[in-house]
């Protein structure tokens, strides 16, 4: 059956496709110094390992609010109307990912609706961001038209997610770290002060 050979050739390159795109973002997490290196290769490996047509990172921030951090292919005005916006609070521990298929259908209120489908955005999903069982943000996927996510494609999401989420939470704590490192050499430095001055 030529039809089913083609079917089963397709399936092959679709999936060294996304194996690709994900060797790659294992790749660039493993050499990243800072976060928007992180970002930047999260966005590559979203768009061509689920072939969506934008995508987005959104974080909390100090006031527990969720920003965006990073972003392909939104509008300003689409992120400032939708900014802060999240199915989640910080200290929701039921963090499931959301796959909406058309925003029609979509248990959203008029305005949200409105906004989205104005940014000519049809379909999309909110994935969560939780290393060590602490939701931190999201990412986001969009898509044109309307599009009913896959098993390939759900499974795909959480294992970005999850090496996202694990390298985001590994910078903030080296990030941390150093902090800690260089007010301790700022306290010793100025008890050093402190004692030649007596």
């Amino acid at each position: 059956d030529i039809t089913e050979r083609k079917r089963h050739e397709q399936a092959i390159v679709e999936y060294a496709r996304q194996q690709a795109a994900l060797f790659k973002f294992a790749d660039v997490l493993q050499h990243s110094y800072v976060h928007e290196e992180i970002y930047n290769g999260a966005l590559d490996a979203i768009l061509d390992a689920l072939q969506c047509d934008r995508a987005s990172i959104l974080l909390f921030d100090e006031t527990e609010r969720m920003r965006f951090v990073a972003w392909r292919g939104l509008s300003d005005a689409y992120r400032k109307a939708t900014d802060g916006h999240s199915p989640w609070t910080v200290d929701d521990t039921n963090h499931e990912p959301i796959y909406v298929d058309a925003i029609d259908m979509a248990d959203f209120s008029d305005e949200l609706k409105t906004v989205i489908k104005g940014e000519g955005i049809s379909s999309l999903a909110f994935i969560p961001l939780v290393p060590n069982g602490k939701l931190i943000g999201k990412f986001m996927v969009y898509f044109n038209t309307p599009h009913a996510f896959s098993e390939a494609e759900l499974d795909l999401s959480q294992t970005i997610a999850r090496q996202l989420a694990f390298d985001i939470a590994r910078k903030r704590a080296e990030e941390k770290l150093r902090r800690s490192a260089e007010l301790d050499a700022f306290r010793v430095a100025l008890a050093d002060t402190l004692r030649l001055l007596k």
